[in-house]
């Protein structure tokens, strides 16, 4: 026999409410169960909520991490491509240099030869070109041709002064043909060597005993 739970009067069979007092334990049952529903709901759509703000603070979070990167990486870029601004204008500068001094020194040499040559302290140099033989002289800068001079005119010092000051220069082309194979730089060694070839035939057919820049000094006593 069914009783109320809630007053303990008697429920006639067919029946689910108490007359007593109004209890209806199928009623509660189903609000009981329509309540816990609704909170698994709620916890359900609040679970949902929290992933999903946890998947946007991660996606902000790798956001941010990769902008960081990225900062870092243009900063890195910028501060390399100063570093070689600098370095190439450092290099023409030290070019540009290096041609002044050249051009100065080279000056100074043409001036103290005009000054021998006008004051007459050049005059053995002088007389020994009007006997010697310009010609054969200047071929003493063309490669190995120096030796020309020795066996020709072995009696004339005009023309075995500047087979010495050849074979000085064929020396020269010898190191640099060497130095343009390990540097980066070769194309100076050969402007050097067209000039002192240059410089050595003008002196030779000129009449001047003078010797080549920078490596007509060389060996001499």
């Amino acid at each position: 026999m069914p009783y109320c739970k809630s007053c303990g009067a008697y429920i006639p069979d067919g029946l689910s409410a108490c007359l007593a007092c109004g209890y209806d334990e199928s009623a509660q049952s189903a609000a009981a169960a329509a309540k816990k529903a609704e909170q698994e709901a709620a916890e359900q759509k609040r679970t949902q909520h929290e992933q999903e703000e946890y998947a946007r603070q991660e996606m902000e979070r790798q956001r941010r991490i990769q902008q960081e990167k990225n900062r870092k990486w243009a900063e890195e870029e910028k501060a390399r491509r100063d570093r070689q601004a600098e370095n190439r204008k450092w290099a023409r500068e030290e070019y540009a240099r290096r041609q002044t001094e050249q051009g100065t020194r080279h000056e100074q040499q043409d001036r103290v030869h005009r000054s021998e040559t006008d004051t007459g302290k050049t005059g053995d140099q002088q007389a020994g070109a009007k006997s010697g033989n310009y010609a054969l002289a200047a071929l003493s800068y063309l490669d190995a041709l120096f030796v020309l001079p020795y066996f020709l005119t072995p009696n004339d010092d005009y023309t075995k002064y500047h087979a010495k000051q050849g074979f000085k220069l064929f020396l020269f082309t010898l190191v640099t043909r060497v130095l343009k194979y390990f540097t980066a730089f070769g194309w100076i060694f050969t402007l050097l060597h067209f000039y002192l070839i240059y410089k050595g035939i003008t002196n030779a057919l000129g009449g001047k005993k003078a010797p080549l820049p920078y490596i007509g000094t060389i060996g001499d006593k």
